[in-house]
């Protein structure tokens, strides 16, 4: 189990990175919760020419990189209001903490920024991950991604006003 992962601020040069994370990560994890025609309608929403759009929009993307291996472990994206917009980790490296350290950069941008609480609309499968860290439902939704309806929920999590210190995020 690799634990060297360091963080950094996503880029436009990550666009043909972060695409095969997404991909993967939903193909192979989410599989359990959603169809296939499901799980094909929320892959092809994301076009290269979206990715640009959000890396080009107010989100903050987080990179996860693997210092070994030098590839992309995972990513996030958030932005001042508290939204997390996205998250997605690489199949290879679930379970490595890699989505932890991710969505505590997120909260510490969020809280930066003076956001009151981070909120998210998690798929079923991030949902019990998010209940961990300690986020609570605030209602299920049925959602239609290229006229494909999908559930998911409303989660929040009330920040604490405390941020992790540039210490902590040293490599970040």
């Amino acid at each position: 189990m690799n634990t060297n992962f360091s963080l950094r601020e996503a880029n436009l040069n990550d666009l043909s990175l972060l695409q095969p994370v997404f991909e993967k990560s939903v193909r192979q994890t989410c599989i359990r919760h959603y169809s296939k025609r499901q799980i094909d309608a929320w892959i092809n929403k994301a076009s290269p020419e979206r990715w640009k759009e959000l890396l080009e929009s107010d989100l903050h993307f987080i990179v996860a990189e693997d210092t070994e291996k030098d590839m992309i472990a995972g990513f996030t994206s958030i932005n001042k209001k508290g939204y997390l917009h996205s998250m997605f980790v690489a199949p290879d490296y679930q379970r490595q903490k890699v989505a932890s350290l991710l969505l505590k950069a997120a909260e510490s941008f969020a809280g930066r920024h003076h956001a009151e609480f981070v909120f998210t609309e998690a798929s079923k499968t991030a949902k019990p991950f998010f209940e961990f860290m300690g986020y609570q439902t605030e209602r299920k939704q049925t959602v239609s991604v290229n006229q494909v309806e999908m559930i998911n929920f409303v989660m929040k999590k009330y920040l604490s006003f405390k941020t992790v210190s540039n210490e902590d995020l040293s490599s970040y």
